[in-house]
């Protein structure tokens, strides 16, 4: 189940934070939340697994603390979000890197 646009714009402000552009999955999580949870039960070099991946909140928040990552998700078009978005995330990332690195210029 997912949410429509409509719905999405009748949520009061502070629940559309929760809510990515473009994303109206119906269970999504924050990021910040998810990155924590990663950090508290999983070990040092360790694989978050999210049977349930959705549009991949938990699997982004895996890859922004380190971790490998495994998702799954029966739905074909979060399975495009989520890699959309953890695609995204990494090539931010290496652009980050190069730039702190001074590789990039």
């Amino acid at each position: 189940m997912k949410i429509s646009k409509e719905q999405y714009d009748r949520l009061p402000k502070n629940l559309q934070e929760y809510f990515y552009k473009g994303n109206f999955h119906c269970t999504c999580k924050p990021l910040a939340l998810m990155r924590y949870l990663c950090r508290l039960v999983c070990p040092p070099n360790g694989t978050v697994l999210d049977p349930f991946a959705g549009s991949g909140t938990t699997l982004l928040a895996a890859q922004k603390e380190g971790f490998n990552f495994i998702g799954i998700e029966k739905e074909q078009e979060y399975c495009e979000i989520a890699r959309r978005r953890v695609a995204q995330a990494t090539t931010q990332r290496d652009v980050e890197t190069e730039v702190s690195e001074g590789t990039l210029f």
